[in-house]
């Protein structure tokens, strides 16, 4: 299974003001807004224009070295997309692509839990094979897909 969570311990937070793209202020209020939404962080601080889609989706692939990959632009199989809850792909942001024998194929936005990935692979079978994407690709797929 691949972790992202072993592969490094550092929130995206702490990641984007290392890398002196946002500052710890602006961080800690994106984490007051999370925590009165539930949003993800990384939505909350796009919401805010504090940073884009795709600079998050840049720091993540550098940090992590998992290749970037825009779902919308495969058909994915409607019993693919059936197994998860839309909810629970809406609240994690991920989405399946496709399955290849036993790997299930995903795309994120961001990071997401070592226990979220395991439950993942329980709920399917499968190992998985992990992509990053933007979060507006998650919700094109839903969408598209009138999840």
């Amino acid at each position: 299974m691949v972790s992202l969570n072993r592969l490094t311990r550092k929130k995206l937070g702490e990641i984007l003001v290392e890398q002196g793209l946002l500052t710890e202020q602006q961080v800690q209020d994106a984490l007051r807004l999370q925590h009165q939404t539930g949003m993800m962080l990384g939505e909350c601080l796009v919401a805010n224009k504090l940073i884009t889609e795709d600079k998050i989706v840049a720091v993540l692939v550098a940090q992590f070295g998992i290749p970037y990959l825009r779902p919308s632009q495969y058909k994915t199989p409607k019993d693919l997309l059936e197994i998860f809850d839309p909810a629970m792909m809406r609240r994690f942001q991920f989405v399946p692509v496709d399955m290849i024998g036993s790997v299930l194929v995903i795309a994120i936005a961001g990071l997401i839990s070592d226990d979220i990935l395991k439950q993942i692979e329980t709920q399917t079978g499968c190992s998985l094979q992990v992509y990053l994407t933007r979060m507006s690709e998650i919700g094109d797929v839903l969408k598209a897909n009138g999840l």
